[in-house]
């Protein structure tokens, strides 16, 4: 089948039924009679059925010319809905032109009801549509590998998989990965024209700035708005460029690396085009794009370079003006500062910067442009030892791409928008030359998935809608948010109050990367637009009114002619002739409602070319250069996204001052300016305009200087800013001065950093520490948090997604009693050990915070998996369906009781509250009793450090083998630091831990900072010193890290494994054992330590630290935290000693597991039989009045013996009362006991 030829009916029922369908298709060809309601559809025909994969064919005619994907997606959900089909292949075919149509894959929910006998559809929820686009013109590559080469569709998940975006993205990443990794091996910018060295620091951001500004481009192609010569290797050799031949062979050494194409084509094609008007303004001469011909516009980006490359220099500039649009001022500004000597982007006739930059023809053309690659090292794995690497220009023209953002109901089988966010988000993730780790994890960056993004930006706006029009209005702001045509019963003043409240919505992500959550929540807030207001006429009448009110500081200081001219712009924005309705949506939504942080500059460029894209597609062009082809200059976005630091705000001396007549009068004016800038059509507008926004703030900051409002620090902050500089980020963030938004957001969304500091550079934390919620063992997200919840206005909503562990980590604590005091939890809901992020393993949860200060013993909608658990669970605890999997509580949250505590919840509240709160004889283990084992830094060659030293992994440093230990030949005063050392868990089981270790440590304390502290310890001084540059610990040269109190790995003890796979361990041990980080240590002396070691592994504590303790999905984690808040109950001497003797018994059974007690059962069934009875008799100690209303009693009936296989005959016997005793309190306490015995 030939996907880039024109529909015909024939040739595709051929494919379907000799090609794709499975062999029991079944062809026909019936008339459906169309529903009334239909938006584009003409007529429907039935072209047959597979039984196999229970689907329907059909064709559809309809009437669309801009092929409207939602309303086309509502007609054949509707048209499915009256069939009674949940699921179909249609074709899409346009009425009067088949070019080109749409094959897809189309999915619904059926709400089933009986009446009279048969089944009835009464409507459809959660549809899903998955398309290609066909046809002239488009990529052959990608529908011919998916819908040809694979053949017949053999099953459910393969038919899904066929028609899956997410297949298609990971297939383009992959190539364009190895692109990437390829051509940073090769190219170089600039950058710092007078310093060599700097040239790997940002030669990665150079290439991932080149990749999206030029997938940018393509994404302008589909609109036809790049001519398809700039891409085509021939055509530029032969009319375009001298001497252009990509893959010549020069010399010995292979291609040339000139870079013609970079310099002269797409160079010129960024600056000086997308850049660029056509015509002066008020002319329609096509006279403002050339090359500059005088030394005296060397700093002018807007003007051509490299006229010299060219043979034809006239017809690049001819084609460019027959197809390419004036987009924005600022849209790929150059971000070279050649009067201090700075090209970042090296666009320049000057001969020495053109000799800098090199981007070789070589990389951008040929399917083999790259042949037998070693990426190996790259990627750190020995399978890219010989790759093969397209150029980048011929990746591109493989795929298709589509310039609308899809939505998880209606996806196309193509490239669309997000890509720019995921390759960006993606690119981090390699190798920085700098830190010698991966960027994303020196950022802690994760890229969120498409359908948790709508989830948290569903719940965000139902929240605030809630708040602002109506609680009781849930259900229909529920309705408005889906995409089905199921009729929502709103007033016309209900109309109203929603689109006033989204209107006045003020919403910022803190760290918004590449935009994705900017860009989802406006995809929704333009989706309840179109649904409550569908013609626009309430839109546009309220922006008439917003614009000429008297409140408005625009209209009130405009003259005549500028009021003329705000209504005539608005009446454009709104005209269908020239825009889709979603276009004049779009526009005021993202000027008075978007906004966004980030760190980064290249992803606030990388974010504000989303939202470029998203208002280009919804303009209709034409073919007038002197209109701009119908395209209006896009908004400039400039105090809309900010690079700067949002964790670190500006430090106010007196906040009243910010309110005085002069600051306020001055802040008119700017909020003017800045109004001016984001329409301004012109590059002259926006000059006027950025020079007034700059010399206002400079007015603004002295006056604030001053009148005391704020110091000469922060004066010079304030000042030095530069809203127009896309090279820098702020180190402070304020959104009064920033964007004008003084008394806070109404929501604060996104997917904020999750960065140890333990795990990253110090510099990440620099500036943060200072603040109030700052504190040691932190992620930098819980920073995010606090600081979000203050720059929230009151009653304002939080939506994050991050790691689930802040709920008891020990160092959120203070971000946990500031969500507790300063929020109302509205919703948790936690994924538990589903890994959202494909490129990370780390645990996360969605959660909803209200900003309020008073509300109390609230209702909160908590959500958790539980197990092991797949996507189609995610899905079900997003809808909040019926699963074994999901667990839904609806717990009760009184702010004094959970102060300074953990946050979690269980539908066990009443037996949790039982163990702690109803025995006289509890207990704690106090700060005092718990400590953490050692950290060496390090006791071993690791994987990273084997890569940059010459020493092999498993070396001993601190932490030696016997054999190693043996070789260095100790004295006698040398081995008295020697001590036994345990690394991990294989020597150490529940209960018990074996004496013979494998390793041993060199155990030095802070002393040992000293560095003559060794000269008595010559060997091991030597030993030491050959790790010198490897040994990272704070007692360096030769202490170790953290060495502890040396009384907690002497004498008895019960060490605890931190993290525990299914169940906890805790083991026994009475002689001397020096443990790793890997472990905890108790000591007391208030308590049996053995029979704490039976307390700590029974069932109850397992139960009380799954629901109380500290979860990493299905695991434990036994920090100090957790082991203090455990109740140990204390009961008598005897009892204690009862227990003790029954774990005495099982660390015999486990020392011994070769020497069996019994010829019929092997040891580890009578260790599960004696952890039953503890487990009982523990059980008892906790529920003493349930087992005594019962009349059972089991620790009175445990005898000891005198050794265990006496004690084991005894319980064993047909009349054994214990036995007996434990099976009916199984029966009779079943209800008590259930949740803890299902574990």
């Amino acid at each position: 089948m030939e996907f880039n030829k024109a529909y015909n009916r024939q040739e595709f029922m051929k494919f379907l039924q000799g090609r794709f369908l499975p062999n029991d298709f079944l062809p026909t060809e019936e008339q459906v009679t169309l529903s009334k309601q239909m938006n584009y559809t003409t007529e429907a025909v039935k072209l047959g059925s597979s039984e196999a994969l229970d689907l329907v064919v059909y064709e559809i005619k309809h009437t669309s010319h801009h092929d409207a994907r939602v309303s086309l997606s509502k007609d054949a959900f509707r048209l499915l809905n009256e069939e009674v089909e949940d699921r179909a292949l249609i074709i899409f075919v346009p009425e009067d032109n088949n070019d080109n149509y749409r094959f897809s894959f189309i999915e619904i929910t059926l709400d089933m009801v009986e009446e009279g006998g048969n089944r009835i559809s009464k409507g459809y929820s959660n549809p899903r549509r998955y398309s290609y686009y066909l046809g002239e013109g488009i990529s052959y590559y990608t529908p011919n590998k998916y819908l040809n080469e694979k053949g017949r569709v053999v099953n459910d998940e393969d038919l899904h998989s066929r028609f899956s975006v997410e297949v298609l993205t990971k297939e383009f990443y992959s190539e364009l990965s190895d692109w990437y990794a390829w051509a940073i091996q090769i190219i170089r910018f600039p950058n710092d024209i007078n310093d060599n060295t700097d040239d790997d620091k940002f030669n990665s951001e150079g290439a991932i700035r080149l990749i999206t500004r030029l997938i940018f481009v393509w994404f302008l192609k589909q609109r036809h708005l790049i001519p398809d010569e700039f891409f085509d290797e021939s055509y530029i050799a032969n009319n375009l460029l001298d001497g252009f031949t990509p893959h010549a062979i020069t010399d010995l050494f292979g291609k040339s690396y000139k870079s013609k194409y970079y310099k002269a084509i797409l160079q010129n094609l960024f600056f000086a085009m997308l850049n660029s008007p056509i015509t002066a303004e008020g002319s329609n001469e096509l006279s403002e794009r050339h090359f500059r011909n005088s030394r005296g516009d060397y700093d002018n980006n807007k003007l051509m370079r490299y006229e010299a490359y060219f043979s034809n220099p006239q017809l690049f500039v001819k084609l460019a003006n027959k197809t390419v649009p004036f987009l924005n001022g600022g849209l790929f500004d150059c971000l070279d500062d050649k009067d201090n000597g700075i090209y970042y982007d090296g666009f320049s006739d000057r001969d020495l910067v053109k000799d800098k930059l090199a981007v070789p023809d070589f990389l951008f053309f040929g399917d083999e442009a790259g042949k037998n690659i070693d990426l190996s090292q790259w990627y750190g794995d020995k399978k890219k030892k010989k790759v093969s690497a397209r150029g980048i220009i011929d990746i591109l023209k493989r795929y298709n791409f589509t310039v609308e953002e899809n939505t998880p109901f209606d996806k196309e089988v193509s490239l669309d928008p997000e890509l720019l966010g995921k390759v960006f988000e993606n690119l981090l993730a390699s190798f920085n030359p700098e830190t010698q780790t991966t960027a994303r994890k020196q950022t802690g960056s994760f890229y969120t998935p498409r359908e948790i993004v709508q989830y948290m930006v569903d719940e965000s706006l139902i929240a605030h809608l809630k708040r602002t029009v109506s609680k009781e209005l849930e259900p229909q702001f529920r309705q408005l948010l889906q995409y089905t045509d199921e009729p929502v019963d709103l007033t016309k003043e209900q109309r109203n109050d929603i689109m006033q409240s989204l209107y006045d919505c003020k919403i910022l992500d803190p760290a918004c990367g590449s935009g994705a959550f900017p860009m989802g929540i406006l995809q929704q807030m333009v989706h309840i637009l179109g649904r409550i207001d569908p013609n626009n006429l309430q839109w546009k009448e309220m922006m008439m009114n917003q614009a000429i009110s008297e409140t408005s500081d625009v209209y009130r200081n405009a003259s005549e002619n500028e009021r003329g001219e705000l209504i005539a712009d608005i009446e454009r924005n709104f005209d269908e002739n020239i825009n889709r309705p979603d276009y004049a949506r779009k526009l005021y939504l993202i000027e008075n409602c978007i906004y966004g942080v980030d760190i980064q500059p290249i992803a606030i460029q990388i974010s504000k070319l989303r939202f470029f894209i998203s208002l280009v597609v919804d303009q209709n062009t034409n073919t007038d250069p002197t209109d701009n082809f119908g395209i209006r200059p896009l908004p400039n976005l400039e105090a809309k996204f900010v690079a700067a630091n949002t964790l670190i705000g500006l430090n106010k001396i007196d906040t009243n001052l910010f309110d005085s007549e002069g600051i306020k009068a001055k802040e008119k004016e700017l909020k003017i300016a800045k109004h001016k800038i984001f329409g301004a059509k012109t590059v002259r507008t926006k000059r006027k305009y950025r020079q007034i926004v700059n010399q206002l703030r400079l007015d603004i900051a002295d006056m604030l200087k001053s009148g005391g409002a704020i110091g000469n620090a922060e004066a010079q902050q304030l000042a030095s800013w530069d809203m127009f500089d896309q090279n820098a980020s702020s180190p402070f963030f304020d959104p009064e001065w920033m964007y004008g938004v003084k008394d806070g957001f109404e929501i604060i969304i996104g997917n904020p950093l999750y960065l140890k500091e333990g795990r990253a550079s110090k510099f990440v934390f620099d500036g943060v520490r200072e603040s109030n919620y700052y504190q040691g063992k932190m992620d930098l997200w819980y920073m995010f948090a606090c600081c979000s919840l203050d720059l929230l206005k009151e009653n304002g909503i939080l939506c994050f997604i991050a790691t689930n562990n802040w709920v008891t980590n020990s160092g959120a604590s203070i971000m946990r009693n500031k969500v507790i005091n300063d929020s109302k939890i509205l919703q948790i809901c936690d994924f538990s050990n589903f890994m959202i992020f494909d490129s990370a393993s780390i645990q996360t949860m969605v959660m909803l915070f209200e900003k309020d200060r008073l509300s109390n013993d609230y209702i909160i909608d908590y959500r958790r998996l539980n197990g092991d658990t797949i996507l189609s669970d995610v899905v079900d605890i997003l809808a909040k369906n019926e699963s074994p999997k999901v667990e839904y509580l609806t717990p009760v949250f009184n702010r004094t009781y959970f102060e300074n505590k953990y946050i979690t919840f269980s539908s066990d509240e009443a037996i949790l509250d039982k163990i702690s709160n109803d025995n006289k004889s509890i207990i704690y283990l106090t700060n005092k009793e718990v400590a953490n084992g050692i950290h060496p830094h390090y006791d071993f060659i690791n994987n990273k450090l084997a890569e940059n030293t010459n020493f092999s992994v498993g070396d001993g440093i601190f932490a030696l083998s016997s054999k190693e230990l043996e070789e260095l030949n100790l004295s006698e005063k040398e081995k008295m630091l020697i001590k036994p050392y345990y690394n991990n868990a294989d020597l150490v089981e529940r209960y018990y831990i074996t004496p013979d270790n494998k390793y041993w440590i060199i155990y030095t304390d802070s002393s040992f900072k000293n560095p003559k502290s060794m000269d008595n310890y010559p060997k091991l001084k030597e030993h030491l010193d050959k790790f010198a540059g490897i040994i990272t610990s704070d007692n360096k040269p030769y202490g170790l890290h953290r060495a502890r109190e040396e009384r907690f790995f002497k004498g008895e003890k019960v060490i605890a494994l931190r993290k525990c796979v299914g169940r906890p361990l805790f083991s026994y041990s009475d002689f001397d054992c020096y443990l790793s980080a890997a472990f905890y240590i108790i000591k007391t002396n208030r308590v049996n330590m053995k029979y704490l070691t039976g307390l700590l592994n029974s069932k109850l504590i397992q139960f009380w630290l799954k629901n109380r303790g500290k979860m990493q999905g299905i695991n434990y984690q036994l920090d100090k935290e957790p082991l203090v808040a455990i109740p140990i109950a204390v009961p008598s001497q005897e009892v204690q000693t009862k227990i003790a003797t029954l774990v005495d018994y099982i660390i015999c059974l486990k020392a011994n597991p070769t020497e069996p007690i019994n010829d019929y059962v092997d040891n580890d069934y009578i260790v599960s039989v004696i952890e039953d009875i503890i487990d009982a008799a523990i059980f008892e100690i906790y529920f003493s009045s349930e087992f005594k209303d019962k009349s059972i009693n089991i620790n009175s009936l445990i005898e000891n013996r005198t050794n265990v296989s006496e004690f084991y005959k005894d319980v064993k016997m047909d009349s054994s009362t214990l036995l007996k005793q434990i099976k009916l309190m199984k029966v009779e306490l079943n209800e008590l006991l259930m949740p803890i015995l299902s574990l």
